[in-house]
Order: structure tokens, then sequence, then C-alpha cells
């Protein structure tokens, strides 16, 4: 067949440097040519030639690098977009407890009574002089003002007792299906809310920003990833955070200068009350990946749920206030999730499942097993999301059934030391997140951020795959460090796959989109240790430059 781009001049050609095209077939260049948005062809400066027309534009790589523009499976931008607006008290940007509280007690100054005090990032893992809050010390800094402190991981929030209050929660308030309003041995609420289902009858009540605000925030936040060199986001799961959210963002990524394409999976609770998704954009910016269930929590708010108890320590008691000899619950029954998959499988979806613990992946195997034997289906490609405690005995299984995991990789890197001294152990740590071995067994992998969790980093999630190193230079489970080639295909080509976009984006092929990263250095010739060194300069999205570090 003749190839529809054989006499076509370049919009652009890129020459003198590296590019990585994350194709198998042919994995280096010199020089690449774009037009109308796609790649026309790859080779080098010679080859290059015969794309040249009178309006072409050379960019000169002077030995920077290109690869495809980077892929983020599973993220959060609606969350992100309000959380980061919120009071940061993160351990990002904390150095002790005390700075952390009087962020808090800062915020809260300028409230009248009644108003929101919202804060994000709370942890006491990365911030270790801080402990477990309750409702009775978020009132020493205000009775007056409802108080909602949402932890890094999303899974636990701490109100006080105005915020109680006013959400009509007491001690006799029956517990949320899938969520808990936690209470001590007196039986009284502590102020300690975990899950969706404790969290959202606090969120519905803060009043919504203007719809101005709302577009800037959300704009900010698809600036953030095209910044990280992004140019595709999988939303894994939009939440009701700010109103009409999903009409602005889909509007946003559709418009000609959208710096990336979106991909959505929707919540189950969502299609379960017929909150259907807007329709798929004709231009490939706003895609439909599937729906999205959460089987387990989080190893720090202790409803991880795994096969032996987590450790009992001063972080889990008295940072974190768990509960002890605690093995973690799942969100849902397995039956219910089991009959729930099984409706959205037989209607073509692609189903994703959050599951961090052992005992959690071998239930979610065992429900994708019964629904496939039952209702057999080809190229489903249904996804494990995070598998931090991913039993290695279970992934020859795994990959029979056809499942694919995102790793959650950075738990090392941020959580490395405390997991393996005083969550879970250095057994279970050193088997933790087992991406080679899933590797060597055949599966397709991703790495995702999880943002807001964590930022947008996809080097740091490359260098963590593949040296295990935590921040603070501890090496966790060095037998499951992958090759930096796998690390790279884990956040373009394989990504893509998982979202059924590999014939679009994913890798520098011709008639693939010109989604593209440019790189202050080439992770090849990197020092492993140095991979989350690396600097994305500049973003383009269908050939078209939507961002710039000199711009920023």
């Amino acid at each position: 067949m003749t190839s529809p781009f054989k006499n076509q001049f370049a919009d652009i050609i890129f020459s003198n440097g590296d590019i990585i095209t994350v194709d198998d077939r042919y994995p280096e260049a010199m020089a690449l040519a774009v037009g109308d948005g796609k790649i026309l062809a790859i080779g080098d400066p010679k080859q290059m030639r015969s794309r040249q027309g009178p309006d072409t534009q050379i960019i000169d790589l002077a030995g920077k690098t290109v690869m495809p523009g980077l892929i983020e499976p599973h993220s959060h931008p609606i969350l992100s977009a309000m959380l980061y607006d919120w009071i940061d008290v993160s351990g990002f940007t904390h150095a002790d407890g005390a700075t952390v509280i009087n962020s808090l007690r800062k915020g809260a100054a300028g409230k009248k009574d009644g108003e929101w005090v919202l804060a994000f990032g709370y942890d006491p893992i990365l911030t270790r002089d801080l402990k477990s809050l309750n409702a009775d010390l978020l009132d020493d800094i205000s009775t007056t003002c409802p108080i909602l402190v949402l932890v890094q991981t999303m899974h636990t929030a701490y109100v006080n007792h105005k915020a109680l209050e006013m959400a009509g929660i007491d001690d006799n308030t029956p517990q949320p299906p899938g969520g808990q309003f936690v209470k001590d041995k007196n039986n009284r609420l502590t102020g300690m809310v975990i899950e969706q289902a404790g969290i959202l009858p606090f969120l519905i009540l803060v009043p919504p920003a203007p719809r101005e605000k709302n577009i800037g925030l959300l704009d900010r936040q698809v600036s953030r990833y095209a910044a990280a060199g992004y140019t595709t986001v999988g939303a894994a799961g939009l939440f009701p955070a700010i109103p009409n959210a999903l009409e602005i963002i889909k509007s946003r990524v559709e418009s000609k200068d959208s710096p990336v394409r979106l991909t959505v999976i929707a919540r189950s609770d969502d299609l379960e009350n017929n909150r259907e998704l807007p329709p798929e954009s004709a231009n490939d910016r706003f895609l439909h990946a599937g729906v999205k269930f959460w089987y387990d929590g989080s190893p720090y708010t202790g409803n991880m749920f795994l096969d032996e108890r987590y450790l009992d320590s001063e972080l889990m008691q008295h940072g974190l206030g768990l509960p002890t000899n605690n093995c973690g619950t799942p969100v849902l029954p397995k039956e219910k999730l089991l009959a729930l998959v099984q409706h959205y499988h037989k209607t073509g979806r692609q189903i994703a499942i959050h599951g961090q613990g052992d005992r959690a992946i071998r239930d979610i195997l065992d429900i994708y097993e019964n629904v496939l034997r039952t209702f057999p289906r080809k190229n489903h490609r249904h996804r494990i999301e995070h598998g931090l405690l991913f039993p290695p005995d279970q992934i020859d299984r795994a990959v029979s059934l056809g499942i694919t995991t995102s790793w959650h990789m950075n738990h090392l890197y941020y959580y490395g030391e405390a997991l393996r001294d005083e969550i879970i152990g250095p057994e279970r740590a050193g088997v933790s997140l087992p991406v080679a071995s899933a590797i060597r067994a055949g599966m397709i992998n991703s790495l995702h951020n999880d943002s807001p969790m964590f930022p947008a980093e996809p080097f740091k999630l490359v260098r963590t795959a593949v040296t295990r190193k935590s921040r603070q230079g501890s090496t966790i489970g060095s037998g499951q460090g992958i090759h930096l080639d796998e690390a790279i295909k884990a956040v373009t080509i394989n990504a893509a796959w998982q979202m059924f976009l590999e014939n679009r984006v994913g890798s520098i092929e011709k008639g693939k989109y010109a989604d593209l990263a440019i790189l202050s250095e080439n992770p090849r010739k990197t020092d492993p240790d140095q991979l989350d060194k690396i600097n994305v300069l500049e973003t383009y999205l269908e050939g078209r430059k939507v961002w710039s570090a000199d711009t920023d």
C-alpha cells in the first residue's frame, strides 16, 4: 500500500539530537519529520531532506532528546485541580509538624463563622512528628468553622465537631456502606473518616467555587501534566468534586490549544446511577476507557486487605491512628464486586479494579477468572490498579487470564522505609510491586503517579522502577528492578496499550500522532540514580508545541 505521507512536505523537522522511538523495530533515530499533526518519517537528517519544503520549520535539537509524549494511565485531574487549591499541609512542603499545624491555623484565621477550612496532604509518614488528628485537636484550631483535612493518600480525612454537626453525623449515625466514621473504645466519633463513603457527606456541603475559578483550576492541572511531558492522561474515576467539571474538562481537551488528550474510566457509582459520560470526541482528545471499582483501600489507612496483619508500631497506632492486629477489609463484599464486574464485562467494557493488598488481589483474580470462564472475551485488557502486594504466586495466573497491571511505583520512593520497617515488614516490602516478575511472566505493565497523591513525576517513576531506591537511598526489593527500556515502555507504549490507544500514541512511528516530549538529556545515557533529574523542556501534542520551560 502506498503511504499517504510519501510525498508530503513536513511542517516540522527535528534533527541533531537523539530520538527514542519506543519502536523495537527501529528504536533510535537522529531526525524526525512531522506533518498535519502526525509522524511522517523517521531516520537521519539526510533522509529528511526530501521532506523539507519552503515552509518547513527546522528545529535543531542541539543534542537534546525526543521521545514519545508520556502517558499517565491513572490520575485524577478533577480532584487534583481542586485539592491543589486547598491549604497545603503536605510532607512535600513542610519539614515538621509545627509548620503543618501553623499552616492550618493560618488558613483558618481569616475565615468567617461557618466557612469551611479545607486542607490536603496531611502525612505523618513524611512529616514524622505528626500524629493522627481527631475532632478535639481540630477544635483547638476552630470551633466555629467546619474543618476537613484530607490525608495525602486521599483515603482518610479528619473533621472537627463543627463539621460533624453540619453533616448531621453523630455517635448513633449508621456506618456508610464502603466507608467508616471511626469511633473510639467508648463508641464515640473520633473525627477520623475513611474512604469515599465516609468523606463525601462532608465534601458535598462545601459551597462550589465560581465557574470561572474552576475553569482556571482545571486549566492549571492539565498544564501540570504537559509540563511533566504527559500528552495522554487516564482519569481513573472522575469524582464530583467540581460542578460541571466533566463538561468543562471535555471542552478543554477538545479545544485546538489543549495540551493533553484524556481517557476516562467511569466510576461504577456513576454508571449505576445512570450518570453516563458525554460522547467521545471525533478528534481523539476525549475518550472512554472502561469502568473503575475499588476493592480495598490504602496501606496508610489500614484498609489494604492483607493475608497477614499489619505490623504494630508507633507509626501505625499513633501516627496513623490505626487499630492493632489488623488485616484490613474490603471496601465492598466480594460477591457484590463479582456481580458488578460480570455485568459490565458483558457490556463489553474494560474493567479496572483498585487492588493493593495480597488478599485483595487474590480475590480480584478469583472474580476475573469466574467472569472470564463464564463469559469468555478476547482482548478485554482488564486491569488491576496499584498492585502494591501483588502475590508473586498469582502472577502467572493473572497473565493466563489476560490481566494487565498499572503499578503505583512511588510507594517505594516516598514511603519505602516506612513500609519495610513499620507497616508490612521487610519480607513483604522486598517482594512488593513485583514488576520484574510480571515482565518475565509476560504481563504488560505501566507506571502511574495517582495524582494528587503524588505529583506528576514520570522520570521519578522510571528511576524507582529501575533502581528500587527510596528518596532516602534505601534499596528495597532489588530483585524486582527492571531494565530502563522496560520502564520507558511502561510510561509510553504499554500505558497506551492499556487504554486501547497503541495504534495512535505511545511510540514514534509513521502515521501516529506527533505527541512528543523534548528532554534535557537521553535517559539511556543517564546514570540510573539521576533519572529523576531529567527535565522536560518542551511538550508537543499533534505536532503543536503546547508547553515550554522557557515560557512557563
